[in-house]
């Protein structure tokens, strides 16, 4: 496949970031030069919400535009230099679609089928200096309500944040990590500790396992290539010599397990047997050429088990094996009993990505490749051609992992509106966290010091997170503001509160209900009709002002 291969330079940085408008940047040598800061930030007058804010290093041009998958780029950028460390959704052109950020840091965050219905993982809980979690795995429906929350059933210990899979069979496989005390006396090491790594499988609605395996029973620590160094001295710092980090269940009811720091894939039976390995120090499984891989991430069966896919890191922080991480595909024939390599997938600025990174597949044939400790991500077509690259900090900034998911998200919270008013003007921000469907807002003003009744003042697109709009009626002196949501069917879907200048607010009147029985047509929530849109009880000159409203 081709190669890019473009000049990239970071600086240092003198201040963490820099707040900017509601858009991203295409080959901003500013942005890149880290004169916008170490973490540039969208910011907005109707949310709160901080997200990073996106350069298209490599934008995507006239050819390219048509062939990018259209779903919506799913990461949780983390760092010293991130503002608001935590999940986020956004669109393709970098605009903010939910900011997930109340749950904190977190590495895992994915989308799911749990129970036939689409759904959210997202692991969140505390991570520890060795570079592991302890916390819990949850599983959010499309309104953003959580629907399960576990952890490993191993006396006490939590969930590590690495990887949680849910299976057809609606268990969630899971991995963690256990300290113990270990023999270490070759290592000189008197009094040692173990971190081991543990796969389990196990239900989300009970919490029990079904499978637990763990790795130093099945697997020589002395077989890998992360010697102990200075750790393995207590129980705050033991010595990581698998670090399990994806795990994956095929047709058979095997399980494909990653452990990074013995470059090896293991293929594991449910007794927790080893059927057979890929890489490492003896593999069983004949590799062919370029085929190795080292401090990998994220193993996934593809294609009816006939293939694996892998975040090939190349590298870590005490050694590069060689000059770039890499995405690769490889064909695994089961009679032959070996690999090749069928795809590679390359990093615009070819260069090493020590931790983290991942390899996401899509059902329309692209592949996102999140590229970890490097913040980027880069999509490709299904020949493997490269589409675009996004640069999102150019400090400290990183994303375990980084995708491309279809999802419709319907938020039980209301719109946020905000009014900022001077003497020429007024413009009213209207924003909808995690919501999908609007195509429209339409404005509304209550000239009333506590308001039931909503003269329609004018329509406005959606156009990005927020929206802005300007009060075009200046015979009427309006008191509060308020917006309803259209979906695609002209039905709406919400309405906000009345929210004045000074920011007091009013809940929206008791009549603008959504009737439940209406459907939006695109996989959303309920909805209301037209009919809703202004309150019956107005007087004739507002009804024919609805007529002349309607959305188009």
């Amino acid at each position: 496949m081709q190669l890019w291969q473009l000049p990239f330079t970071l600086s240092l940085l003198t201040f963490p970031w820099r707040t900017l408008a509601d858009t991203s940047f295409s080959q901003s040598s500013d942005y890149s030069s880290g004169a916008l800061g170490g973490g540039p930030i969208q910011t907005f007058k109707s949310s709160s919400s901080t997200p990073a804010a996106w350069n298209f290093v490599v934008p995507y041009n006239d050819s390219t535009a048509g062939q990018i998958d259209p779903g919506f780029i799913f990461m949780a950028p983390r760092g010293t230099d991130v503002k608001s460390p935590g999940a986020l959704i956004y669109d393709k052109n970098g605009d903010l679609i939910w900011d997930g950020t109340q749950y904190g840091q977190t590495l895992l965050f994915r989308t799911a089928t749990y129970q036939k219905d689409p759904v959210i993982l997202l692991w969140t809980g505390a991570i520890a200096a060795y570079g592991v979690g302890s916390g819990y795995d949850l599983i959010l429906n499309n309104k953003y309500q959580i629907v399960a929350n576990f952890t490993a059933d191993l006396n006490g210990t939590l969930a590590d944040f690495h990887d949680t899979v849910i299976t057809s069979n609606d268990t969630a496989l899971i991995t963690a990590y256990q300290p113990k005390t270990w023999d270490l006396s070759n290592y000189n090491i008197p009094n040692g500790w173990l971190l081991d790594s543990v796969a389990q499988e196990v239900d989300p609605s009970t919490g029990k396992a079904s499978f637990t395996w763990i790795a130093s029973d099945h697997v020589d620590v002395n077989s890998c290539y992360a010697s102990p160094g200075s750790s393995g001295t207590s129980e705050d710092n033991p010595w990581d010599f698998f670090h399990i980090n994806s795990i994956d269940k095929d047709s058979a009811g095997n399980y494909l397990i990653s452990s990074r720091h013995c470059h090896t894939l293991y293929y594991v039976g449910p007794n927790g047997n080893v059927i057979w390995t890929i890489g490492g120090k003896n593999s069983s499984v004949t590799m062919n050429a370029n085929t190795g891989f080292g401090w990998q991430h994220d193993a996934r069966w593809r294609n009816n088990e006939k293939q694996i896919s892998i975040f090939d890191n190349a590298g870590t922080s005490w050694e590069q094996d060689s000059t770039t991480s890499r995405g690769i595909l490889l064909d695994y024939d089961a009679a032959g009993n070996s690999v090749s390599l069928s795809t590679v997938w390359l990093p615009f600025n070819q260069t090493v990505s020590e931790s983290q990174g991942n390899v996401g597949m899509m059902d329309s044939g692209n592949t996102i490749i999140g590229w970890g400790q490097e913040p980027y991500f880069s999509e490709y077509n299904a020949d493997g051609q490269f589409l675009y690259a996004v640069q999102f900090g150019v400090g400290d900034v990183q994303s375990y992992r980084a995708y491309s998911f279809n999802w419709t998200g319907n938020p039980t919270t209301l719109p946020s509106v905000s009014v900022e008013t001077d003497d020429s003007s007024t413009t009213v921000y209207a924003s909808w966290n995690g919501a999908t469907e609007v195509v429209t807002w339409r404005l509304l003003g209550s000239t009333a010091d506590s308001p039931q009744l909503a003269i329609p003042i004018s329509n406005h697109s959606r156009s990005g997170f927020e929206t802005g709009m300007t009060v075009t009626d200046t015979n009427i002196s309006f008191t509060y503001y308020q917006v309803a949501a259209f979906n695609s069917n002209k039905k709406i879907t919400a309405y906000s509160k009345f929210v004045a200048s000074d920011g007091s607010s009013h809940d929206p009147a008791a009549n603008q209900t959504i009737d439940s029985s209406s459907s939006s047509g695109s996989g959303s929530s309920s909805s209301g009709t037209l009919k809703n849109a202004i309150p019956g009880g107005l007087v004739v000159p507002v009804a024919l002002a609805v007529l002349i409203l309607s959305v188009h």
